[in-house]
């Protein structure tokens, strides 16, 4: 199959990247605190949120865990943007400068490896842990070795769009921290274009995949919507910020919070409901997997 997509489309993205794109190190002010006064991520996004135990917890340990949660998110994002920017220069090797992809991959990669610096810039500031996700190594080396294009599509498509909800809502709440919301600013208005190609390059080469590359992407976009939740809050969160053992097991029965991963995937069911990635036939599985209603 002869991949396509629109030379005008590829164009725009590329020109609208020159247009608008960020220096995080100058238009977030880093001068202000990383301390226990604001949250990181709004409070109904926390994992525990709406548990007895939540509400048992003083406002500084509420805030505290919502620091660790968003520093878990953001170490999820450096992980899974550096897979993409590895797959991204293993496709630039083949591709000429005559070619409208070679800008556009050039440029991913460009916003990448600064959305990794601001998330990194908060989690050594903040002074919290490294929440490496779990068996990065291992999910790693299945992405850069094994994982076709349709699915590293799929795959990123389900990274952004997820935390695109999250970064929507950071913005929209002054109880966090500014720093938080500028750099959820600035995160949507560059990862809208990346959303943007994924989904014009599955809307353009979809429907011309054979039968058997469509079975195995759409195994792969739950698996991978599905790891991506569950990798943004590090289980070692709870015990770090001196809750109680079974604060975890507290978290993952929270009915709020299979509440939240819904709305978190539901741009992203809708998309790919619409294009027929998700169907009736795998429809349940995304249900068993409490990504959709």
């Amino acid at each position: 199959m002869r991949e396509q997509i629109s030379r005008e489309y590829l164009q725009h993205i590329v020109e609208a990247a020159q247009r608008k794109s960020f220096d995080p190190y100058k238009a977030i002010d880093w001068t202000v605190p990383f301390d226990y006064e604001r949250f990181y991520i709004p409070p109904d996004m926390v994992s525990l949120y709406g548990t007895s135990l939540w509400d048992e917890m003083t406002r500084e340990q509420q805030v505290k865990l919502s620091l660790h949660e968003a520093s878990s998110a953001l170490a999820t994002g450096i992980w899974f943007e550096n897979l993409l920017s590895f797959k991204l220069m293993d496709y630039l090797i083949n591709v000429s400068p005559h070619d409208p992809h070679f800008y556009w991959m050039q440029t991913e990669v460009a916003d990448e490896c600064r959305h990794s610096m601001m998330f990194g810039e908060v989690i050594k500031r903040a002074n919290v842990p490294w929440y490496k996700p779990r068996f990065a190594n291992l999910f790693g080396f299945f992405t850069k070795y094994l994982t076709p294009k349709v699915s590293m599509i799929l795959g990123t498509l389900a990274a952004e769009d997820v935390t695109d909800y999250l970064n929507k809502r950071i913005t929209q709440d002054k109880e966090c921290h500014p720093a938080m919301r500028e750099l959820s600013r600035i995160h949507i208005v560059e990862e809208a274009r990346h959303l943007g190609y994924a989904k014009q390059w599955l809307k353009e080469n979809w429907p011309n995949l054979g039968p058997i590359r469509r079975a195995m992407a759409k195994r792969d976009a739950l698996m991978s919507t599905s790891i991506i939740l569950w990798q943004l809050v590090h289980p070692d969160i709870y015990r770090n910020v001196g809750l109680p053992p079974e604060a975890a097991a507290i978290a993952k029965s929270n009915p709020h919070r299979a509440r939240i991963r819904r709305e978190m995937s539901q741009g992203l069911v809708d998309f790919l409901s619409e294009i027929e990635i998700i169907d009736d036939k795998i429809a349940p599985r995304w249900r068993a997997a409490g990504l959709m209603a």
